[in-house]
């Protein structure tokens, strides 16, 4: 489930949004002196904070949306990795089915640390 997760564009876009932001809020405070600097970021780290949950959680949404609608295209009624159900009905089945909704999806799983956070 995890490999499904950290291959989907949704979070990979959310991580990329969060590293462009990132290195932007880096700039700004090369143009500051010190004792601004200072002040510059700690604010902006809380603003990172926020904006990484932020993406997170509707990426997170998104892809969890995909895969219940995967697993419901190839018949599952349940998702459920080390830590619960993740989508479906009541029924649980014990198929390990990562790789068939990593096709469905059309992920590939090549990533080392693919969030990075």
């Amino acid at each position: 489930m995890q490999e499904v997760l950290m291959t989907h564009p949704a979070i990979q876009d959310a991580q990329q949004e969060l590293q462009e932001e990132q290195m932007a809020m880096m700039e700004e405070l090369e143009d500051l002196d010190e004792e601004e600097a200072q002040a510059q970021q700690m604010e902006m780290q809380e603003d990172l904070e926020m904006l990484q949950q932020e993406l997170l959680e509707g990426a997170m949404d998104e892809a969890a949306a995909d895969i219940d609608s995967a697993a419901a295209d190839l018949g599952y009624d349940v998702v459920v990795d080390e830590e619960g159900v993740v989508a479906g009905e009541e029924e649980l089945g014990a198929d390990n089915i990562t790789e068939e909704i990593m096709e469905e999806l059309d992920l590939e799983a090549d990533m080392e640390d693919p969030m990075g956070f």
